[in-house]
């Protein structure tokens, strides 16, 4: 019965809780369930009841821990403490504030076993990008609010949104599902009565209503078919992959030897340490920009037309820095 009982603001009656626990299978009447709530409204410190006289309203205080968990132990309090550092821009604002008694409670747990060195494990831990670090791009909080709820209430929302071309838009969205990508979060959404799916970056909405309208998403949608399509890793054709041939340096190609390109890579040894790598991969402009990362230490054997692509790079780097060196020297 109390599992049932919201957070404040948040209120449920002693009618709908009846409700609730004869779908479950408990056959009581509503004034046992308002003898019981009283008697543990006594002993449970954050239940309480409002002063309606006809339909009293009960709740959790905001600020009390909800008693459906048991008495949180030091792995529980670091797995608080992990998400509220590391996962808290993925959780909707709403949620978050719920959690916020967890976090806390989290802290004091640490705190009281300081002894075993628990409370400084945020001096250990560090969470590294493979690509440049970025700063998160700053959305605006009654923005994400917004489109939190009319994505898991499958409701479509009215955004004002501006574009790369600095153009402001005004569409009426149908969100999907959301994408975390480094320091940009993406909406997958569709507008009006379109049906194919196209993604927004949450930072570029600058102001969002809730519809009442309900969402419709296009006939057969699947997030992870979306996301393997290549929809974010920039592919010049859909669906299109190639037998990818790299010569790696030692140093630059070991890490493949650990986590591979793909489950059917193929690694053989050559001179000098040097790594050949094959493997099947997506053809996109996500791969170009992970081989040129690697500078001089890779060689693109197959495709030819990649290994084409590369010359040309190369090259029009080439002209790039020789020009400098000679606008310098004049």
């Amino acid at each position: 019965m109390l599992r049932h009982v919201p957070r404040f603001p948040t209120k449920t009656t002693t009618r709908n809780l009846k409700d609730v626990l004869e779908n479950k299978g408990f056959e009581i009447t509503q004034r046992t369930i308002q003898r019981d709530l009283k008697a543990l409204e006594g002993v449970m410190p954050g239940l309480c009841v409002d002063n309606e006289k006809d339909f009293p309203g009960w709740s959790w205080d905001k600020e009390s821990l909800l008693h459906e968990l048991p008495s949180m132990d030091v792995n529980m309090a670091l797995t608080f403490q992990l998400t509220n550092h590391f996962l808290k821009t993925m959780f909707p604002p709403s949620v978050l504030h719920h959690l916020k008694p967890y976090f806390d409670n989290a802290d004091n747990v640490l705190q009281m076993v300081d002894n075993k060195g628990y409370s400084n494990w945020g001096d250990k831990v560090r969470i590294l990008s493979r690509t440049q670090s970025l700063v998160p791009a700053t959305i605006q909080e009654d923005v994400v609010s917004i489109i939190y709820e009319a994505l898991f209430k499958k409701k479509q929302f009215r955004g004002r949104y501006i574009r790369r071309d600095k153009d402001e838009v005004e569409y009426d969205i149908h969100p999907l599902g959301l994408i975390f990508r480094e320091s940009v979060v993406y909406l997958v959404a569709t507008i009006w009565d379109y049906q194919d799916p196209r993604h927004f970056a949450l930072h570029r909405f600058k102001q969002c209503d809730l519809l009442e309208e309900d969402a419709v998403a296009p006939e057969g949608f699947d997030l992870d078919e979306y996301l393997s399509e290549g929809s974010f890793d920039y592919c010049d054709a859909e669906h299109n992959t190639i037998q990818l041939k790299v010569l790696f340096s030692r140093w630059a190609g070991h890490h493949l030897l650990e986590t591979p390109l793909n489950e059917d890579q193929k690694t053989v040894e050559k001179e000098e340490g040097q790594l050949q790598v094959e493997a099947t991969v997506k053809d996109s402009a996500q791969l170009r920009w992970w081989l040129l990362g690697f500078g001089a230490y890779i060689e693109v054997l197959t495709p030819k037309t990649l290994r084409k692509e590369f010359i040309d790079t190369c090259q029009g780097m080439t002209e790039t820095y020789i020009g400098t060196i000679s606008h310098n020297k004049r």
